[in-house]
């Protein structure tokens, strides 16, 4: 069974998709009487009159919600998918917490007795929604989430999905389905949830070694997955780690019991070390690699091939390895083994696993920069600058790290640089908890023999920085208190987004400490020059 979109619609995204769904239906049970209702009708309200051809743009939200949700799958980048989910969740949970704890009564929908098909349409639309629970309105919620989302994942043609939301966003008012008010309460709660589903994506274990030996899912669930066609990364990971516990741990009648179910195969299976390696090689990134040159370059090694033939390649690597697992006697046997094993983790068998899943990060991380110097033009930047990093935009840093976590590469340059301090420990300062999107410039010079040492971006920034206020303090430049702090808050503005100007402090945390007119009190005619100084001395 092939599995198309395995990095996109995963186990997780899937359940997700799941409880977004059970929050859409809930809304129609919660949509009942209440004797307690709110009155939240403006007089307003009476100057929108009934258009009845708004119930095309009113039914169509259903349509832009399918259309999203399938460009962002086939956009194959799954925390975005993730993201968009959580932030539906949230909206629609809050939507319904809303409908249930502050119930009203639409008073304001007219009678309709003309005929023709419109008018129709709204009669039956009044018929199947009842007119309660109106705050805050779900279809104005919805459509502003899906422009948030549209614009947040860069795709085609904003301009007609802008306008196309916002018809949305007034049909209910030209139907009478809503007052104002719940309309103005449903426009902040989008933004909202999408901030919060932005955050709560990005949290992650900061140590590996736990995630490799600390597993979500049970044996049982992650050969039930695959058998039914979710094979991504994680969970194909997550399986050989069991796979190699319960190998182990087997004996010699366990071994033999195995081996004869294997034997039956086309073509036949020795061990079920053997299925484990298959498993290896097929999320083996220099593996997929050799299979792709082999398919589509004829076997040259200097061939690189296209994003899409590696997709192809990979898919034909997992769908070989995964054959056993179409077999439910070789499942049967396999939770047999599970229910015998002890559970005990051999500890050198997981480090060698981490050391063996380090080296192919790396290796991903490599192909990635030398496949893709010529068409990212981060990487082109870097990689062609005799010295320093040269005109790089924040937007670019995001772009690459975008790419980077697309098939058939799916890794994030935390994963990159922990997997390096892993293998050179004593070339790799660790990250700890410098978040910072920069960092890919340190790991691209790395790779590229641009540096030797691989440490953090803002570790680079704050050395420059330094060097500059000895070169300010020897030609008797001396700074207050307030402006030090102002200084550091410039220096780390542009360890992040690389370029600091005037525009720069309408943004926090300058503009919480007041903006560019106190900047402008504390530097007079010193700040252009400060900024000048801090953007060439800091960064290029």
């Amino acid at each position: 069974m092939k599995k198309h979109n395995s990095g996109v619609l995963n186990f997780f995204n899937i359940v997700l998709l799941a409880v977004a769904a059970i929050q859409y239906y809930l809304m129609t049970p919660l949509n009942t009487y209440n004797e307690n209702f709110l009155k939240p009708g403006m007089d307003f309200d009476n100057k929108f009159k009934l258009i009845p051809g708004f119930i095309i743009f009113y039914m169509s939200v259903y349509v832009l919600l399918v259309m999203v949700i399938l460009f962002i799958i086939k956009s194959k980048e799954s925390s975005d998918l993730t993201i968009f989910l959580l932030a539906s969740i949230f909206l629609w949970s809050l939507v319904n917490f809303l409908h249930g704890f502050f119930p009203t009564m639409n008073i304001i929908r007219p009678k309709v007795e003309n005929p023709g098909f419109f008018f129709e349409a709204v009669n039956s639309l009044y018929t199947n929604v009842k007119p309660y629970n109106t705050i805050p309105n779900w279809h104005v919620a919805t459509a502003i989430l899906l422009s948030i989302a549209y614009f947040k994942n860069h795709f085609k043609r904003p301009a007609i999905i802008y306008v196309w939301a916002f018809l949305i966003i007034l049909s209910p008012l030209f139907l009478k389905m809503t007052y104002i008010i719940d309309v103005v309460i449903a426009i902040p709660l989008p933004f909202l949830c999408y901030y919060l589903a932005e955050k709560i994506s990005t949290v992650k274990l900061r140590t590996e070694t736990v995630q490799e030996i600390v597993k979500t899912f049970s044996l049982e669930s992650l050969v039930q997955s695959v058998a039914i066609g979710i094979r991504d990364e994680s969970t194909l990971s997550s399986l050989i780690d069991n796979l190699t516990r319960i190998e182990k741990s087997m004996n010699e009648k366990d071994k033999t019991e195995v081996n004869k179910i294997l034997s039956g195969f086309d073509p036949p299976l020795t061990s079920l070390k053997d299925v484990i390696n298959k498993l290896i090689e097929s999320i083996s990134a220099e593996k997929q690699l050799s299979k792709a040159r082999e398919m589509f370059g004829d076997g040259n090694k200097s061939y690189y091939p296209s994003d899409v033939e590696m997709k192809r390649a990979t898919d034909d690597l997992i769908s070989e390895a995964c054959k056993p697992f179409d077999n439910a006697k070789f499942r049967y046997e396999l939770l047999e083994l599970k229910k015998k094993n002890t559970g005990k983790i051999n500890t050198t068998s997981i480090e060698e696993l981490a050391k063996d899943r380090s080296n192919d990060i790396i290796f991903r991380f490599k192909s990635f920069v030398e496949s893709h110097k010529k068409d990212i033009a981060f990487i082109n930047k870097i990689s062609g600058a005799s010295t320093g990093i040269g005109e790089i935009s924040f937007e670019e840093i995001k772009i690459f790290s975008k790419e980077l976590r697309k098939p058939p590469y799916e890794i994030s340059p935390d994963e990159v640089w922990n997997a390096f301090g892993r293998i050179e420990p004593d070339r790799v300062k660790p990250l700890l908890d410098q978040n910072n999107p920069a960092n890919v410039i340190s790991l691209t010079q790395y790779v590229t023999g641009k540096i030797e040492t691989l440490e953090p971006f803002s570790d680079i920034v704050d050395r420059k920085f330094k060097n500059w206020l000895i070169e300010n303090e020897t030609s008797g430049k001396k700074y207050s208190e307030e402006q030090m702090e102002w200084l550091n808050m410039m220096k780390n503005y542009v360890s992040t987004f690389l370029k600091i100007d005037m525009m720069s402090f309408n943004d926090p945390p300058f503009v919480n400490k007041g903006g560019a007119a106190r900047a402008y009190n504390l530097f007079s005619t010193d700040l252009n020059k400060i900024l000048s100084d801090l953007n060439e001395r800091l960064i290029v």
